[in-house]
């Protein structure tokens, strides 16, 4: 598994085009592989210090060749990281920062859909129990978190309007089932994972 990150050039006029949209988000990541790769990639928009970077957690090892000549900065390659040494370590017990961004939702009962109808988190106590709950079946505990950003998104898709909220996540994690959580981090957490959530990276306390 690879961890990859490239820069976008917010000051460009075609990056507002990819920052404003997550179908071309999600497309443009989809391009960095080779055709037909069916393969998870996971990915999220981050910023830091006000530029935005996008990540990237991938089987394969992506080319941004393409998304740089369109939203990036000339010669800028990106940064690719073999995350097998840290699948290696990783072991119970072990305590690292996080950050999280999801699609915090529920099912209710409804006569129109058989396995309930999706509706969203709204309130960040919603949403910090959501996470709380997800936790316990992903192979780490979250010892302590907040939502240090929320967000709604609307965009067209097969004609009608999608609405996503969104929340970031920020704590301390413990991990209590190694290999569950390899496989979390593999797969991702939640929904709506081709529109930029899902993606649980970690960093040294």
């Amino acid at each position: 598994m690879y961890l990859s990150r490239v820069r976008i050039n917010k000051n460009i006029r075609t990056s507002m085009k990819f920052l404003g949209s997550l179908q071309v988000m999600h497309a443009t990541v989809e391009g960095c592989f080779e055709a037909g790769d069916a393969s998870r990639k996971l990915w999220r928009l981050d910023y830091l210090h006000g530029q935005p970077y996008l990540l990237v957690f991938s089987q394969k090892e992506p080319d941004f060749s393409h998304l740089v000549e369109q939203f990036g900065y000339a010669g800028d390659a990106g940064e690719i990281r073999d995350c097998q040494k840290l699948f290696q370590i990783l072991a119970n017990g072990q305590r690292y920062r996080f950050r999280f961004c999801g699609n915090p939702v529920h099912s209710i009962k409804d006569g129109k859909y058989e396995r309930g109808k999706v509706v969203p988190h709204v309130t960040v106590p919603q949403q910090e129990d959501w996470f709380r709950k997800k936790s316990k079946d992903m192979g780490f505990l979250s010892e302590s978190f907040a939502v240090v950003q929320r967000d709604i998104k609307k965009f067209a898709r097969n004609g009608k309007l999608v609405t996503l909220h969104t929340a970031v996540f920020e704590g301390i994690l413990q991990i209590t089932d190694a290999d569950r959580f390899r496989q979390t981090l593999c797969a991702g957490i939640g929904r709506a994972k081709s529109y930029g959530c899902g993606l649980l990276t970690l960093g040294r306390l």
